[in-house]
């Protein structure tokens, strides 16, 4: 038992209390750090959080009231995600709300279904609500290359608006649920009509999501996009059928009887001259030796013969 307390006296001095504590726990700012990466977000900021008006500040009231010694070391800027809160306690200004619209900036083209926008001075990576396309980013999916080509030519064709919408703000993954206007055409109807949406979500009462599943049927009953035909699947099969039947044509064409029997009764026969040949081939080859011996023969006979005369 006093060895156990020991031990734990060593590890409580080793690490950090905030090693142990729940990455969820909030600190006095209402945020924390995320340890996979060290990023500091700030979920719920408390009024201390509100009297940075900076993120260098704020960074300021990091280094003070947070016990995460590893993090807040090397604390940039960069590394603080407000998540949609706005510093300075003018939050009714900047922050971001639910059925709202904001004017949006491209920062980069992600996918076919996200993308990173900067609004109100903050840059968030955006989902496009309620539609799925195919994946082209960890794995390239069928479709998935053009989906994102389509939407970053969209993208950098006009005035963008984002529409928030739904239940919440943001996923699971700290990422901004929108609707995608530009030039006031939805991104997302779109990108349905074009036959680019492999399927759609519903989490919620979604204000136009009844315009994207029209398109999104449409797109399938016309055949257009990645429903105009055969999967890659199903085209790798059809080339290898066509293959096999093309190599089947040529030898029925070369070979016009395709009776088993008869093909090898046709090989036998095909066999049998050759044989011959080599037998024919194995005689020539022995008669050279054959005069060598019969010459040898004579000339002994002669060379006796003279013997005897003498």
């Amino acid at each position: 038992m006093k060895q156990t307390a020991i031990l734990f006296f060593c590890l409580m001095i080793l690490f950090p209390a905030s090693v142990f504590a729940h990455p969820g726990t909030l600190d006095e700012l209402g945020g924390h750090f995320r340890n996979s990466d060290c990023t500091y977000l700030l979920h719920k900021p408390t009024a201390l959080a509100k009297q940075a008006k900076t993120k260098e500040e704020l960074i300021k009231l990091i280094q003070t009231y947070n016990g995460n010694e590893r993090c807040k070391r090397n604390l940039t800027p960069e590394r603080i995600d407000l998540d949609g809160h706005a510093l300075g306690g003018n939050e009714d200004d900047a922050s971001l709300r639910l059925g709202r619209t904001y004017e949006a900036a491209l920062v980069e083209c992600v996918d076919g279904d996200t993308a990173k926008f900067r609004v109100n001075g903050h840059v968030y990576t955006t989902r496009f609500l309620f539609i799925d396309t195919p994946e082209s980013t960890i794995e390239v999916e069928p479709y998935g290359k053009e989906a994102s080509q389509f939407t970053c030519s969209r993208l950098q064709q006009g005035n963008i608006v984002l529409e928030t919408d739904g239940n919440t703000l943001f996923d699971k993954y700290q990422r901004l649920l929108a609707w995608v206007w530009v030039d006031h055409r939805l991104l997302q109807e779109e990108l349905a009509k074009a036959g680019l949406v492999e399927d759609v979500y519903d989490y919620g009462n979604y204000k136009y999501e009844s315009r994207v599943r029209e398109a999104y049927e449409e797109a399938k009953r016309n055949g257009v996009g990645m429903y105009g035909g055969r999967s890659v699947a199903g085209n790798e099969r059809a080339s290898s059928e066509t293959k096999r039947e093309s190599t089947s044509d040529t030898k029925r064409e070369g070979t016009p009887n395709t009776d088993p029997q008869a093909e090898e009764e046709m090989n036998q026969t095909d066999r049998a001259p050759s044989r011959e040949q080599e037998a024919s081939a194995s005689e020539r080859s022995g008669h050279p030796i054959l005069y060598t011996l019969l010459g040898a023969a004579a000339a002994a006979a002669v060379y006796w013969l003279i013997r005897q005369l003498k």
